[in-house]
Order: structure tokens, then C-alpha cells, then sequence
């Protein structure tokens, strides 16, 4: 018995020893299977950013014509040790992606951008950010990540492994954008101004005398006529000018034929499901109500120049809605009636800060305890205008769904629109009653939002005033048009006859996105003249060669059940809490 238990014990050991072993083996496989699986996960990483990046940088580019990126960056030694930099396409300058710049972002690595942003004077000092070159638009990881294999350790830092060197074909050049069945073919130098030159045949040399060949011509100064060199059809002029004035420059051959840029105008976002912040690809901010779309259009997306919202779009995703302009006031202490329209103001009333503030009468009375409602309405509009610090304007004069003019027997009964190519909302009186406030121009602006879907995110009001003036004062700090302070004699509608146009019909006559505010009918404001007449702002067609009538900022008064074929109104909307 005793014999038997030894030999039992000496297989048991045996045993042990070999599943110990066997473990050994397992564990050490394993490991390097883990490991494996750990590596190829980095990479994936690495390859998953690089992905994410490249398709948000193009949308960017697409949108905007820039790459998000600003700040420069030279610690590039390890990318040309790899040598995987083409000597072909990335030949421009590498920059630190701003990753802020772009939505829906959410990196592996790059984790270093917050200090880069902070300390941008040290940018070579992070490795852990993502870079790109201008040129070329190729994508690297400064820092790299770093794979083991067969006890080598080779550095990833994209998702190729050879330099780039396919063919590429940039939308813009030094932020200029390429128009369609052209392609950017050098620069032309003249007398050390360099000029982008562009052909339909991509293979060319250069060669300016070649009628196929156009060179960008900037064009700095606000354009409101055809230059006279140009050969262009008359149906293109209005399209011409505009693309000009947006894009600071057009493409010109030897023959002084053009190729301009187009402006789409049929580009919206998604309608905004909750009043929503939109900021613009300078960083200027406007808010969205609830109902309405924000054009992303190049031209009308950008507030510095006038940002455009519409309340409908058709299946073609054109406008067919009411479009309204973002007025930007960022400084709540300008936000004050002034002294354009060459009257005189009394302003020895409480300062706009206070919200009791209304607007001052040319006798310097303020509203009294029978305009209550006033008041309230007012407080409203000054204090939305302060948190948001700005509002909206109709883009186009008041006009009618009707499909014939009003006339001087026409009622209130049409539907107020604010679309383009619409006939002018004219014939009506500022109101019923001045103390109450009702019928008229101040009745319909008040109703407008009645039945929209937006109704309880924006008041819609007469345009008081003030909102008027702070137009004025939008328009004056542009250096580029200003001038149509002192004269507008060429941005409006003036016609011996008194003849007037459908809304929004001619380019020409449009200041920040916003038609005819200088001409075509005079326009009913909230502003009071003494106790019994309101102020119609603006020239009107029938407007002499008197600088005061065809000037944007007139002013004159009316009693309010004064009504005309050249008096019309516009609606204004403000944010609400």
C-alpha cells in the first residue's frame, strides 16, 4: 500500500510540472498576442483621426475656401527623416489644425491643441497635435505613434507609409476660389504683383496673350456699375456685379471677357428645431430662431456682410420663404436714435441702458401712461437686443401674395410677405389709432408671426427707428460703402414717374443683403414726430434730384392715416427670452 501512494504522488508531480509549463507557454503567447492586438489598436487610432480629419478639413474648404488653420508650425524634421513628404504637392507651409474650427470633432490624440491655442508663439514645442500643408492638404501626426515589430520600432505618422504624390486639384488658390471647367494653371507676374492664372486646358503653359488664359483681377473698392472695359451680356451685369463685390476680384483674358464667380443662393442649413447660436467662419455670432434656416451660401452666410435667414425652402432647396438680415449690435451703447436724416433729435433722456428708454419725439415728450403697451413692447425689443446684441430686418420691403399692384382703394386685407420679386405693400396708413397702436403698417408688422411656427421664438414689429439707425450705423463703419450715407443716389429705385419695381429686383440696390432701403416706396417706422404724426424712413421713387429725398437715411413725417402709392413699411423680428 505504502509503495502504491509513492508512485501516485510521483505522477502527480510530474503532472504539475508539465501543466505549469504548458501554462507558461499560454501566458507568453498570450502576451505577445495582447501586445499585438494593443499595436494594432494604436494604429487603427491613428488612421481612424487621420479619417475624421481629412473629411471635416474638406468640408471646411469646400465651405469656407481655407483650411482651418492659422497658426504655423516647423517642427517638421521628423517627417522628412520618415520621408514621406512628396516634393510634388506638399510644398506649402504646414499649420496647426484648429480643431475648434470644425464640429463633430473627436480625437485619439492631438491632445496638446489647447496649449498650442494658448501659447501659440511656442507651437513647435507640442508634438501631440495634428498638422497640415497648405498646398497640399495632406494630414500628419507630429508626434507619431510608434509600432514594435520584430524588435524594430517603426514610427506612423498618416496613413500612408510612401510621400503622396497623386495628381491634386485645389477648388481655391490663395483662398480664391476656381470656377468650374477651369483649373489653376500658375501665377503671372507683373512687375512683382503676382496673379493667379486659370485655362480650361489644365496642361498649358502660361501665356496672357492666349485668349483661352484669364488672371485674377482684385477688385478692392464696392463696385455699382459695370466697369467699362468689361465684355459681358447685359443679363449677366446684375450677377456680375455682385459676384465682384463678394469675392474682391474676377477673372479677366486679353480680350477683356470675364469669368466671375457665381453666388449660389439655393444653399440653407437644416431648420433650426430650437432658437440656436450660429457663428460664421470669422467667429461673429447670430442667432437662429426656431422655424428658420441660415443660408450657407458664399455671399449671404457670413454676418460681417449681411447674413440671410428664410422660413422655407422648396424641393430644389431655393428660398420661396419670408428672408430676413442679422443686424449685429455689439455695442448696447450705440444702440440709440441719431441724427441721421439731418433732423433734429432731442436726447436729453434717460441713456439706452436703461430699458424704460424709448424713442425720443422730435419735442423730446416720452411715452405717457395712455401708451402703456408701448412701453412694454419697447422694453422687450431694447432688452432682446441686449442680450442677443443684434436683430433682424426684412431683406426686402413689405410686398403682398397678390398677384396685381394695390391702389389707392386697395384695404389691408393681403397677406404681408417679405420675398423678393413681390408687389410692394404700398397704399396703407401707419395706423388706426397712434395711442393704441392698431391697423395700418404697425397692426400687420405686429401680426405677421401670428400664424408661423415660429411664433413664440421672435416678436415681429414695425422697424422702429432706432433699428433703422443702427443700420445706418452698420453700414457706416464699412469702409467699402459708406458712402451711401452721404449719397445713395445709385443704390435705390428713383423714377420721375414714381414708377415702382417688385421687391429685391434689382442687385444694385442692395446694402448688407438688405434691397431698397434708399428708394422705392418710404417706410413706416415706430419713430413719433410730435404727438399726432410718425417718420417714414428712405427715399422713394418719385424722389428729385435732391440729395435729402434719394438719401438711405431721410426722414420724414406723415400723419398716420397719410397712405400713398410711394409708402410702404418693412418688418423687423427680435429674439425672444
Amino acid at each position: 500500500m505504502e509503495s502504491r501512494i509513492k508512485q501516485e504522488k510521483g505522477i502527480t508531480m510530474i503532472a504539475l510540472v508539465i501543466t505549469v509549463m504548458v501554462l507558461l507557454i499560454l501566458v507568453n503567447v498570450l502576451v505577445y498576442n495582447a501586445q499585438d492586438t494593443i499595436q494594432i489598436q494604436v494604429l487603427n487610432d491613428l488612421y481612424s483621426d487621420i479619417e475624421l480629419l481629412r473629411d471635416k478639413v474638406s468640408e471646411y474648404y469646400n465651405e469656407y475656401g481655407s483650411i482651418p488653420a492659422e497658426i504655423e508650425y516647423t517642427n517638421i524634421k521628423q517627417l522628412k527623416d520618415a520621408k514621406i513628404l512628396s516634393d510634388i504637392n506638399d510644398t506649402g507651409k504646414f499649420y496647426v489644425i484648429d480643431l475648434e474650427a470644425m464640429k463633430g470633432i473627436s480625437l485619439n490624440y492631438g491632445k496638446e491643441y489647447e496649449n498650442v491655442k494658448n501659447d501659440k508663439t511656442n507651437a513647435n514645442n507640442y508634438t501631440d497635435v495634428y498638422i497640415i500643408n497648405k498646398d497640399s492638404h495632406n494630414i500628419f501626426y507630429a508626434q507619431g505613434v510608434g509600432i514594435k515589430q520584430n524588435d524594430i520600432t517603426k514610427i506612423y505618422y498618416t496613413d500612408y507609409t510612401e510621400p503622396d504624390n497623386t495628381t491634386i486639384d485645389l477648388r481655391y488658390i490663395d483662398e480664391i476660389l476656381i470656377p468650374d471647367g477651369y483649373y489653376y494653371i500658375g501665377k503671372y507676374n507683373n512687375q512683382g504683383i503676382e496673379s493667379i492664372v486659370i485655362s480650361s486646358n489644365k496642361n498649358e503653359e502660361i501665356d496672357i496673350t492666349n485668349p483661352s488664359q484669364y488672371i485674377w483681377e482684385k477688385q478692392i473698392a464696392y463696385v455699382d456699375k459695370l466697369p467699362d472695359t468689361i465684355v459681358i451680356s447685359e443679363e449677366q451685369k446684375d450677377e456680375f456685379i455682385k459676384s465682384i463685390n463678394h469675392y474682391k476680384g474676377y477673372f479677366k483674358n486679353v480680350t477683356n471677357n470675364v469669368v466671375y464667380l457665381p453666388i449660389l443662393e439655393n444653399k440653407w442649413s437644416e431648420v433650426y428645431t430650437k432658437n440656436g447660436e450660429y457663428t460664421d467662419k470669422n467667429g461673429d455670432i447670430a442667432y437662429i430662431p426656431k422655424g428658420f434656416r441660415v443660408s450657407i451660401a458664399e455671399g449671404t452666410n457670413e454676418v460681417i456682410n449681411g447674413l440671410v435667414i428664410t422660413d422655407e425652402i422648396d424641393n430644389d432647396g431655393n428660398s420661396i420663404g419670408n428672408e430676413f438680415v442679422w443686424v449685429p449690435v455689439n455695442d448696447f451703447y450705440e444702440f440709440e436714435r441719431d441724427s441721421f436724416g439731418n433732423e433734429i433729435i432731442d436726447f436729453t433722456t434717460i441713456e439706452p441702458t436703461d430699458l424704460k428708454y424709448y424713442e425720443a419725439l422730435s419735442n423730446g415728450r416720452k411715452v405717457d401712461e395712455n401708451e402703456i403697451q408701448s412701453v412694454q413692447d419697447t422694453q422687450k425689443m431694447y432688452k432682446s437686443i441686449k442680450t442677443y446684441k443684434g436683430f433682424y430686418i426684412g431683406r426686402y420691403e413689405t410686398g403682398i401674395e397678390g398677384n396685381s399692384a394695390r391702389t389707392s382703394t386697395s384695404t389691408t386685407s393681403d397677406t404681408p410677405v417679405v420675398k423678393k420679386n413681390k408687389y410692394i405693400y404700398n397704399y396703407i396708413p401707419w395706423g388706426d389709432n397712434f395711442t393704441e397702436e392698431i391697423g395700418g403698417a404697425v397692426g400687420l408688422a405686429k401680426s405677421f408671426t401670428n400664424e408661423k411656427i415660429y411664433k413664440d421664438n421672435v416678436t415681429s414689429t414695425l422697424c422702429y427707428g432706432v433699428q433703422w439707425d443702427a443700420i445706418m450705423k452698420w453700414i457706416n463703419k464699412d469702409t467699402a460703402i459708406k458712402y451711401v450715407i452721404e449719397d445713395s443716389s445709385t443704390k435705390g429705385n428713383y423714377n420721375p414717374n414714381g414708377q415702382l419695381v417688385m421687391s429685391g429686383n434689382y442687385e444694385e440696390f442692395q446694402t448688407k443683403n438688405i434691397y431698397d432701403l434708399a428708394g422705392n416706396v418710404s417706410e413706416w417706422t415706430m419713430e413719433s414726430y410730435g404727438t399726432t404724426q410718425k417718420v417714414l424712413r428712405g427715399g422713394n421713387a418719385r424722389g428729385t434730384e435732391s440729395e435729402e429725398i434719394k438719401n438711405i437715411t431721410n426722414r420724414e413725417a406723415n400723419e398716420i392715416n397719410y397712405k400713398a402709392e410711394t409708402s410702404g413699411f418693412r418688418i423687423a423680428l427680435y429674439i425672444n427670452e
